[in-house]
Parts: structure tokens; C-alpha cells; sequence
């Protein structure tokens, strides 16, 4: 056995080795102490870093020289509690989630030469910390990463320009490592991210499902998606991380993943049709609609262009802006917004839907936490137009905020929309509904209170109701190697229930019904967008809001043997003869013809709603004297009603006598409670928009209603009491604390407790402190669990204050704003 001694080893020659050392020492110093340390560490400071104070803040700051144009750069940060990043004080991220690092391609926001990474990290309470890496990648494979560590500089005082680069920061003191990543208690949180796996989802008997792809740290959270003309999936996140294309294999497999370099980013509705790709992004213009196009043939988007802006309260941007885009069988472009974004200015005059207003006899209670106050009609709405963004219409509105629209193989559009979550209880809450978008159609959709039931005559209601949850991406007709009840399909997806629904849309009339069953659904499973594939599958992203992506398909295990692309079924002519004459209506919308009235009158006594509706947007089209009368004369219920309802929103003000002398002629008796309540939505339109009217006319009106009043429906009884105390009647107050007492559902009670809320006189103290006392009985007895109800309709008056402020006096509880 050898001797390993050191004796025994031979001498070196370190005067020769001399230069070979000093070259690697160069080299490695050359790298920078920045690969050396590429392991971020976990900072804070203070007299006692490892236990710091509740509520407590630090500032961050490191000075660091990029050496040439970065090709890439991409930061990960997390901080306990809450880590906000600035790159030259700019801002340029949120962690929130400590346990989740936050990652965002930051390339355009660094420069040559000096650039200042800063953190403003806040810790809420126990273990506090921030941790951040940024990887700088260059031309020829040269790379340079900054990390958090005991070189950065803190400071427990925020000062004036603290994040920028000309700031000083010689008094700041060295931060205090609390351990590299993956310290406890906090983990590896950049570890490689995964979705939810295949074996975790459920989809019906005979598909199956594949996790394609689980999104990286810089891919950013996937929110919409599109297939081009090569059949390439082009994927956006909802954040500043460019999109990517991802090129196929015949078995559906990744063959290539790649980045699309453009100024447009969080993308939340995306298109590609006519060789160009539409997006509802964020570019140098701001959130708006930019259409991106390959003019040199090299693959690659080389030219963008503005094509519509986007207005609103909150810029246009985000959850409630622009969402999706889909090509119609006209070959113009729909786009649906949600209700945060101003219908455009530049309208033309042939839009379908015109003259929306909250059309409510009661001012509506805003939002109790404020979110949408103020907003006014349509809501939610699509608009069409050309290619290339001119001439749009206003096609539809009343919707909330639907992310994605589909046209189905007749042509006809559908929509899956919301409702506020915390909504859920009350009387104005809607459930998440499949429905159908027809020309002039509004589906009720109004802020706070003031949404409309679905009975309402110059409204249309859901194809199907489905329940609560939060839609995002739909897809309507495809998968040609799917059996043929599911070709026809329109798939809705539920971000919060992480399901897709099929739904089965059957003809009827002149629209559609349907029923739904879960396609497929996973825990999590935060579902975002779908396509299919050339190859006939189902692809489905995951993400939002920061959350795990992933890209799936979906395929029967084998095929149906049927490749042909199939139609809605029809269960004979009678539907499509319905829809080609509403079809036919609709040709006057917008409009002026002098034949429409005569060509739409007969069609106001149809017992189709649709058909009905569609009549009387093609009536409205028209000059007012050319039917005002006719609509006066008109003694068939539906027919009557229908008319008169458009002239209640058309006509002037001089004409509300006569149109309530009119509608008086219809016989009670002899209608339907359908049309009692249409009879009813016409005083409502008429008050809202006329004005109360004299005071004969409104003794008889108090007079007709009262005696039937309380009634036995519910829906009668909703709308004769915003009517009786809108008019004042005497004894409502009385009579609606009656219906308080013995309604059965919490909806029903906070309709009326809303409701008297506007009524200024026939009130006693014994009256206020009973009506008072519903409030009290929230938590116990047979209104249990209306107390968070309560709650908002009290917080709402904090912000919207009415005469509840008296009434707290008068029954010896504090003011509103001490509720």
C-alpha cells in the first residue's frame, strides 16, 4: 500500500504554477461575487432580527453595475409577510404569500451601467423576512445573478426618493442574513412549480385528462389563450411575463415552447384570426385592443397597433375590463367588457342597444363595500366592429362581467357571466348563468340593488342558471373526435370551483334552454381558458391571480369514429323558423325603415319572449310618432304591455298620462301573472324615466294596487311594493312589515327591508323599532344566518347614507356611522 504521508508527496513548483494561479483567480473574480453567491438569503435587521415586532417595516436597497444590454432578466422575491419591489424606483412586484415566491420578467425595466434593486418588506407578526434573486442573462450565454444577502443596506425609516438611484445611502446599515433558502420556517419556496396532476382531476367516463405542462417560475399565471392558424397554442399571464406559442406534436405532446418578444403583456382575451393576433392587453398605450401582425414572414410579431381604447373608472384594466375577443359569422370582430369599462364614444348610429338606464322605481342601495358604486348603465356589454376596430356598435349589455363569448355552428352568441360573490343571499343576487346574447339584448345587470329579475319585460333571462362560482373561459361546438353530444357542447370553465361544465343547449323557440353536467373538475383546479386543437382535443390552462399554471388536454380514450363537425340538434323546423324570424326583426335594429312597424307590430303578441323583445327593438328603431299612437290603442296583454314598456322609454313625458290611462284598460282578470307583472314593469319604466304623475293618477293607481295587496306571490308582492311606496300609499309601511313577519326566505325579507328604506312618511316609532328589530334577530331564531346580510345592508347606509340616519336616533341606537 502506497504511503500517503505528506511526506511522501513530491514537491510542487509554486513559482511555476504561479501564472496558472493568477489566471484562475482572475477568472473567478472575472464571474463576479454575484454567481459566486447565487443562493439568496433570507434578510431583516433591527436590535432583535430574529423576533421582530408586529406591524413592523424595513427598506432594502442594493447597488449593483449591469455590464451591456441584458437579452433577459427575470426576479423571484418573497417576503414575511409582504415584500414590494422597485428596480430604479420603479415598481415592479408583490409578495404577499410567503410561502409562494413571486417571479416577473423585469428585463425592459433594467439599463447599462448602475442599477438599485430595493425592498420594502412588512412583517405582520412572528418570523419576518425577504428574499430575492435576480437572474440577468445576456447575449452568448453570459449571465449575472443579484441576490439578497448581508451586503444589502437597510434602513427602519422610509425616506424620500429611497428606492432610486441617486439616492444616499451611507447611513443605512448592513441587513442581518437569517439563514440561506430553504431556512426554516419558510422552505424551499422557489422550489420547481407543479400543477395539479392528471390522477388528481376527474373527468367523465370515457376521456381522460393530461398535464402537458406545469408552469415555470418566469412563465408567469396563464389567464387566456388562442390557437393559430398552424394550430400553435399562444398562451398569456395575467402579469408583465411575455406570451408564449407552443408548437404541437401529432400526439398533442410540447414540441416547442417559445416566448413572443412584443409591448404587450396580461393579456385577458385573445384572438387569432385574418393572419393577425387581437389582444385585450397591456401595452405602451395602456389596456386596450392591439392587433399584432407578422409583416416580413419571418414567424415572428413585428408590428403593433393600437386599435381601440379601453375607458373606465379604473383605466379599463383588470378583472372587470376587456376580455374576450371572437370573430362572428359576419366577419367582424365581438369583444365582451366587463362592468368596469365606459361604453366607447364613437359609437355609430345602427348600434342595436341604445337608451339603457337603471330603470328602477326605487334608487338603488349601492355596494355595502363600495365596489362598483357609482358605475351607471349598461353594466357589462359587447360591442362589434370591423377588423381593424372602426365603426362600432353597442350589440348587447346588462351583463356583470363575463370573461369569454362563443358563437355556436348557427351563429348564435353565449356568454357565461357573475354575480358578486358576497352577494350570494340576498334578493338581488344572481346565480352564475349560461346565456344567450341576441341583438339589443340586456340582461338586467345594474350595480348594488338595482339588478333586475329576470321577469322583467324589456330584459331577457338565462339560458341556465347554474349557481354560484366565478366564470372565466368558454368554448362552444368542437373536438371532432369527441362523440357528437359533446361536439355540440358549450363548455363554461369556474375558476373557484375548478370545474368545466358542459353545458347542452336544446332549441326552443326562438333561443335555447339547457342542462350541465362536470366535464371535468380538480381540487385545485383554478380553471382559466380552452381551445381545441387541430387534432380534435380539449386544451385547458390553469392560473390567475398569481396561482399555479398548468396546460392540459383533454381526449376521448378512443375515438367516436365520427370526424365530421356537427350541429346544434334541432328538434325539427319549428326552432330555426322561430330564430330566422327574429333573425328578420332584428334586421331593423338600429335602424330606420318605414316598413319595420308594420312588419314587427303582429309580433308583439307573440308568446315567444324573444320574439317579443326583438319586435320591440325593431319598433324603438323607428321615429316615436310613426307608432306612439298604435302603441296607445294596443288592447292585446302582451302586445299592450310589449308597446308600451317602449314607450314608456321613448316617448315624452307629456304622452304618461295617456300611457297609464291605457294600460288601465287592460283587464286584471283576464291576464296571466306573467303579464301582470309585464302591466307593472311599465309603471316602474314609466316613473323611472317620466317622473311621478299627477295626483289623480296616482290615487288611482294606489287605489287599483292596494286592494290585491299583500298578495299571495312573491314576485307580484316585490314589484307592487316599490310601486305603493314610491306613490306614498298609506299604510304600506304597515303592510310590507307584515310581509317582513311572515316571508319564508331571507331574500324576500331584505327586499322589503331595502325597499321601505325609501319610504318617507306613514312611519310611527312602534313602526321603526319593529322594523329595527329584524336586524337584532339576524343571529338566532328563524332568520339565523341573515346577520352578515344585515351587516352589509347597515354598511352600505355607512357609505351611502338615507333617512336610516333619524331612524337610528329616533329608536335609541347610534348614528350610521357608529353602526
Amino acid at each position: 500500500m502506497p504511503d500517503s504521508s505528506a511526506a511522501a508527496l513530491p514537491r510542487i513548483n509554486t513559482r511555476a504554477l504561479l501564472p496558472y494561479l493568477i489566471f484562475c483567480w482572475l477568472a473567478v473574480c472575472s464571474l463576479g461575487p454575484q454567481v459566486l453567491a447565487q443562493v439568496p438569503e433570507w434578510i431583516w435587521s433591527g436590535p432583535n432580527p430574529q423576533t421582530p415586532g408586529k406591524n413592523e417595516i424595513r427598506y432594502f436597497r442594493k447597488t449593483f453595475l449591469v455590464a451591456g444590454e441584458p437579452s433577459k432578466a427575470v426576479l423571484t422575491v418573497a417576503g414575511d409577510d409582504q415584500a414590494t419591489v422597485f428596480l430604479n424606483g420603479k415598481q415592479i412586484a408583490e409578495n404577499k404569500t410567503w410561502s409562494k415566491a413571486t417571479t416577473v420578467t423585469v428585463t425592459r425595466d433594467l439599463s447599462a451601467g448602475d442599477n438599485v434593486l430595493a425592498i420594502r418588506g412588512k412583517n405582520e407578526q412572528s418570523a419576518a423576512g425577504v428574499m430575492a434573486r435576480l437572474e440577468i442573462n445576456f447575449t452568448g450565454g453570459r449571465k449575472q445573478v443579484v441576490v439578497t444577502d448581508p451586503s444589502w443596506k437597510v434602513s427602519a425609516q422610509e425616506a424620500v426618493d429611497w428606492s432610486g438611484k441617486t439616492f444616499a445611502d451611507a447611513a443605512w446599515v448592513k441587513a442581518v442574513s437569517l439563514g440561506k433558502l430553504g431556512v426554516q420556517p419558510w422552505g424551499d419556496v422557489m422550489a420547481a412549480r407543479v400543477a395539479t396532476a392528471a390522477d388528481q382531476i376527474t373527468v367523465l367516463p370515457g376521456f381522460k385528462v393530461e398535464l402537458l405542462r406545469s408552469a415555470q417560475a418566469d412563465e408567469g399565471s396563464w389567464v387566456s389563450m388562442t390557437i393559430d392558424a398552424k394550430g400553435r397554442l399562444i398562451i398569456s399571464p395575467q402579469g408583465t411575463e411575455p406570451m408564449r406559442r407552443i408548437t404541437l406534436d401529432r400526439e398533442g405532446k410540447i414540441a416547442k415552447m417559445e416566448s413572443i418578444d412584443v409591448p404587450v403583456t396580461g393579456s385577458m382575451g385573445l384572438l387569432y384570426a385574418n393572419d393577425s393576433l387581437y389582444v385585450n392587453g397591456q401595452g405602451k398605450d395602456g389596456y386596450h385592443l392591439y392587433r399584432l401582425r407578422d409583416t416580413d414572414g419571418d414567424d415572428r410579431y413585428d408590428k403593433v397597433e393600437l386599435l381601440r381604447k379601453w375607458n373606465g373608472n379604473k383605466g379599463g384594466n383588470g378583472e372587470h375590463g376587456a376580455h374576450g375577443i371572437v370573430m362572428g359569422p359576419d366577419n367582424r370582430l365581438y369583444v365582451v367588457c366587463g362592468n368596469f369599462v365606459d361604453v366607447p364614444e364613437d359609437l355609430v348610429p345602427t348600434s342595436p342597444h341604445k337608451n339603457y338606464a337603471d330603470d328602477v322605481v326605487l334608487p338603488r342601495m349601492e355596494d355595502g363595500r363600495g365596489f362598483g358604486a357609482g358605475r351607471k348603465p349598461p353594466g357589462g356589454y359587447v360591442v362589434r366592429m370591423d377588423l381593424d376596430g372602426k365603426n362600432a356598435e353597442l350589440f348587447a349589455s346588462g351583463q356583470r362581467n363575463t370573461y369569454d363569448i362563443a358563437f355556436n355552428t348557427e351563429g348564435e352568441l353565449f356568454g357565461f357571466d357573475s354575480d358578486m360573490e358576497w352577494d350570494w343571499g340576498s334578493p338581488w343576487y344572481r346565480p352564475t348563468r349560461a346565456y344567450h346574447i341576441v341583438s339589443g339584448g340586456d340582461q338586467g345587470f345594474r350595480e348594488g340593488s338595482a339588478k333586475w329579475p329576470e321577469y322583467y319585460a324589456d330584459s331577457l333571462p338565462a339560458t341556465l342558471n347554474i349557481g354560484i362560482g366565478s366564470p372565466t373561459g368558454v368554448r362552444l361546438g368542437g373536438g371532432r373526435l369527441f362523440p357528437k353530444k359533446y361536439q355540440e357542447a358549450f363548455y363554461v370553465m369556474d375558476w373557484s370551483y375548478g370545474r368545466i361544465l358542459a353545458v347542452h343547449l336544446s332549441p326552443k323557440g326562438a333561443s335555447y334552454t339547457g342542462a350541465f353536467e362536470t366535464f371535468v373538475k380538480g381540487k385545485p383546479l383554478n380553471v382559466t381558458d380552452l381551445e381545441f386543437g387541430l387534432d380534435g382535443a380539449l386544451y385547458f390552462t390553469t392560473g390567475g391571480r398569481g396561482t399555479q399554471s398548468g396546460l392540459y388536454r383533454v381526449s376521448p380514450e378512443r375515438s367516436s369514429g365520427s370526424e365530421e363537425r356537427v350541429g346544434i340538434s334541432s328538434p325539427g323546423n319549428a326552432a330555426k323558423e322561430q330564430r330566422e324570424l327574429r333573425h328578420a326583426l332584428e334586421a331593423f335594429h338600429g335602424r330606420q325603415d318605414p316598413k319595420a312597424v308594420a312588419a314587427a307590430w303582429p309580433h308583439l303578441r307573440s308568446e315567444d319572449r324573444y320574439i317579443r323583445y326583438a319586435a320591440r327593438i325593431a319598433i324603438e328603431s323607428q321615429p316615436v310618432s310613426e307608432w306612439q299612437q298604435r302603441a296607445l290603442d294596443e288592447r292585446e296583454a302582451n302586445a299592450a304591455t310589449t308597446a308600451l314598456v317602449a314607450l314608456a322609454r321613448y316617448g315624452s313625458n307629456d304622452v304618461q298620462e295617456e300611457l297609464i290611462a291605457s294600460l288601465g284598460e287592460l283587464d286584471p282578470g283576464e291576464m296571466s301573472e306573467a303579464q301582470k307583472l309585464d302591466a307593472l314593469r311599465v309603471l316602474e319604466v314609466s316613473f323611472a324615466r317620466m317622473g311621478k304623475p299627477n295626483s289623480d293618477t296616482v290615487e288611482a293607481i294606489i287605489e287599483r294596487l292596494d286592494k290585491d295587496y299583500p298578495g299571495k306571490s312573491w314576485p307580484l308582492n316585490r314589484e307592487v311594493s316599490q310601486i305603493l311606496i314610491y306613490l306614498e300609499a298609506p299604510g304600506v309601511v304597515q303592510k310590507t312589515l307584515e310581509l317582513i313577519a311572515r316571508a319564508e326566505t331571507q331574500e324576500e325579507q331584505l327586499h322589503y327591508l331595502v325597499a321601505l328604506r325609501n319610504a318617507k312618511s306613514g312611519w310611527t316609532l312602534e313602526d321603526r323599532k319593529r322594523y329595527f328589530s329584524w336586524f337584532k334577530k339576524g343571529t338566532t331564531g328563524n332568520n339565523a344566518g341573515t346577520e352578515s346580510a344585515g351587516d352589509q345592508l347597515l354598511f352600505a347606509n355607512q357609505k351611502h347614507p338615507s333617512q336610516f340616519d333619524q331612524w337610528f336616533e329616533d329608536v335609541g341606537l347610534k348614528p350610521a356611522n357608529g353602526a
